[in-house]
This record gives structure tokens, sequence and C-alpha cells, in this order.
């Protein structure tokens, strides 16, 4: 809303939770062995890789096949369907995982997909109850000087 007052145009970056909501990551399973997880990137394993969000996960993949969507377009389509969002930063790292996004832009969601992800995460809340990210911690007002 700050952006969007002084007209300033947002880019979100990892619009698939560093591969959390492509829909690879079961909780009933260990992390595909080409993956992040699997390699014990401490980015993911640290932020996006918690079971909660797996769960989550497995949620919107559901969702988004019943609409005849893969996750990528879901998720995808869902960071662009916000009005002050403008872009999308993704990490794809193969040919297939690139498609994925560029599929996603011809996906379009309707008022019954944001109800659905309301259902699961409330507007303006993190995915899960006390995530932060370590890298990025919340440290509150720093002054330039005292």
């Amino acid at each position: 809303p700050c952006c969007a007052n002084y007209g300033v145009g947002v880019v979100a970056y990892s619009p698939l939770a560093r591969g959390v909501l492509s829909g690879k990551y079961r909780s009933d399973a260990p992390p595909p062995a080409d993956s992040r997880a699997a390699r014990n990137d401490r980015r993911i394993m640290q932020t996006e890789f918690r079971a909660e969000s797996v769960e989550l996960a497995q949620q919107v993949l559901a969702h988004a096949q019943s609409r005849g969507m893969t996750p990528t377009q879901f998720a995808v389509a869902w960071v662009m369907n916000n009005q002050l969002v403008q872009g999308v930063i993704g990490g794809p790292r193969t040919l297939a995982q690139w498609q994925g996004y560029i599929d996603a832009m011809g996906a379009s969601l309707n008022a019954q997909d944001e109800a659905f992800i309301t259902s699961i995460v409330a507007p303006g809340h993190a995915s899960t109850p006390g995530y932060t990210d370590p890298q990025y911690p919340v440290t509150g007002r720093v002054p330039r000087s005292v």
C-alpha cells in the first residue's frame, strides 16, 4: 500500500517460495534428490521449507489442479493478480521451469481462487506463524543518528 500511495511499482521476488509452491515437495516423502531442500540449502532450510509451508503448498497444488493449472501457473498468476505488483523475479534452473513461468502469464484467477488463498493465509500475514527470514530480520526502527 505504501508503494501504491507514492506511485512506486512492486516487483515480487521468489513467487514460488524457493520451489515450495512448485508442488515438488510433499510432507509424506523426502525432497527430490535434485532440489534445494535435498541439498540442505541453508536459505530454504531456514525459511520456506517448513512442515506447515509444505502442507499449505499441497493445498495450493490440489486447488491449482482442480482449476486445470500447474501449481507454478497458479502461484505466479496469483502474485500477478495483485494490482500493486508489476512483475516477478523468478529463479528457474531449467527450461521446463522457465516454461512454467511463461505459461503462468496466460493464466487468470477468479474470486474463488482469491477466496481459497485467503482461507489458508490471511492477507497481510506470513504463510506460517512465527516465520521470519534470518537473513532479513525484523529490526524495527534504526535511527540514522542519535
